[in-house]
């Protein structure tokens, strides 16, 4: 049908390119399509990117389901739809932009979207369902949960399906009839589903073995062997108590259960003994009794070398109880006083480093008061090293200004001889002669002293 419509598509595009008498319109055609190759191909590479999304989306959804069966339905009847239109725009990318229907102007990947956003619009709907659902059915959610962990199906098929049908139903009551029923449903869903979690449990560890403890009534164990027969029996109801009250504490079941069985072994070897000494001929107990003699001479030789035999045999028992007994203590003082000597030397040992630990401080704290006191030999010495530099600077400066003074006043000092007094003559007779002396430094003249004033009559 897909095929028929493509055909009919292709012949309409035919007869308008036909009736087309233009050139300009005739080029028009031929650049759309010679163009739309590569149109399509860029379309499909995206809608190729979005299934790849929209697939990993739809295909991983089936914990929905029990938010709302119908829902759920439509959500996957449209992506089915949606992958269907998928395949064949992937079997023949060029369908891509072609009308999907003669009665509808989408195209392929209109059409695919178009079911994608409905199949989406169904999982927003879901979500919405799960929000609710997941508060107000919570404890009914865990324990279901719970019932599947310990696989009830399996032990109870029956109960279970039918448990399953009223828990699936709790979540259409949350959507229809409202919370407050949904909770009512839930708390008769609960007690259900706990009477079925504890008989599971009793079936798993309980009874297998309440059918060996029928097998050894039924061997009549319970006449060979009655008091040991009661024991067990009382064992077994004790057992299956506390698997009734605490049937998820797995720490306790596993010691209940492993007491039952203690005991159910005790019955079965008891029961042997008793039938070996009724199966003694003639009542000739004589060769038992010696071969339980025996037996408790071995231990007793194993223990200390002692021979009980001149004692009855409950008394020698007891004695190879007392032997044992202290022997028991013997080797408990014996590891006692390993111990004391390994804690001494311990003690020894932790003696030994808290000295060294105390000497390592002292040691340490000397070391800091050394490296103090160089600190501030250091600091001192810097301190006098900066005033040394500091006065040097000062003389530098010194210096330098005298010999720029020196330096200004030297053609003065050019002009006088190099004797140390220069007569200075005085055209007015008035005046008297003075005498200048003069200094040499660095060859350089500097007038240092004038001995008589110029007096001015």
């Amino acid at each position: 049908m897909k095929q028929f419509f493509k055909m009919a598509v292709i012949t309409s595009a035919l007869v308008g390119v036909i009736g087309c008498q233009s050139t300009d319109e005739s080029s028009a055609v031929v650049a759309i399509e010679t163009n739309a190759p590569v149109a399509s191909a860029t379309t499909f590479d995206a809608l190729q990117k979005q299934y790849a999304l929209d697939k990993v989306t739809f295909d991983s959804l089936d914990n929905f389901k029990v938010y709302s069966e119908s829902t759920y339905t439509d959500m996957m009847e449209d992506w089915i739809d949606a992958k269907d239109v998928f395949s064949d725009i992937e079997k023949e990318p060029s369908l891509i932009n072609e009308e999907y229907s003669m009665f509808s102007s989408g195209s392929y990947s209109a059409k695919y979207m178009s079911l994608v956003a409905d199949a989406d619009m169904a999982l927003s709907k879901l979500k919405n369902y799960k929000e609710t659902a997941d508060v107000v059915l919570s404890d009914a959610i865990a324990q279901m949960a719970y019932l599947n962990s310990i696989d009830v199906k399996t032990y109870y098929p029956q109960d279970f399906l039918s448990l399953n049908k009223q828990y699936r139903e709790l979540f259409i009551t949350v959507i229809e009839e409202g919370i407050a029923e949904a909770q009512t449903s839930q708390a008769s869903f609960l007690t259900q589903a706990k009477v079925i979690e504890i008989e599971t449990t009793l079936k798993i560890h309980v009874v297998p073995l309440e059918k060996e403890f029928v097998g050894l009534t039924n061997k009549g164990f319970r006449t060979i062997a009655p008091i040991s027969y009661g024991q067990t029996k009382a064992e077994l109801d004790k057992t299956k108590k506390a698997v009734q009250a605490n049937n998820r504490d797995k720490a306790l079941i596993v010691d209940v259960v492993a007491k039952t069985r203690f005991q159910l072994d005790h019955l079965k070897n008891m029961a042997a003994e008793v039938k070996l000494l009724k199966a003694v001929k003639n009542g000739e107990f004589e060769q038992s009794v010696l071969e339980v003699e025996n037996k408790l001479l071995s231990i007793s030789q194993a223990i200390n070398g002692d021979d009980y035999r001149d004692e009855p045999l409950r008394a020698q028992t007891s004695s190879i109880l007392n032997a044992v007994q202290q022997m028991h203590d013997i080797n408990n003082t014996t590891d006692l006083e390993a111990k004391i000597k390994g804690l001494n030397a311990q003690i020894k040992t932790l003696e030994v480093t808290v000295e060294n630990q105390t000497e390592d401080r002292v040691n340490s704290q000397k070391q800091v008061l050394l490296l103090t006191q160089q600190l501030e030999r250091n600091d001192n010495l810097i301190n006098n090293l900066n005033g040394v530099i500091a006065s040097y600077k000062e003389k530098e400066a010194v210096v330098a200004e005298e010999v720029n003074t020196a330096t200004q006043d030297a053609p003065v000092a050019e002009a006088l001889t190099a004797t140390e007094v220069v007569p200075v003559e005085v055209e007015d007779p008035s005046v008297e002669k003075a005498i200048v002396e003069t200094s040499t430094v660095n060859d350089i003249v500097i007038p240092v002293e004038v001995n008589k004033a110029v007096n001015v009559k």
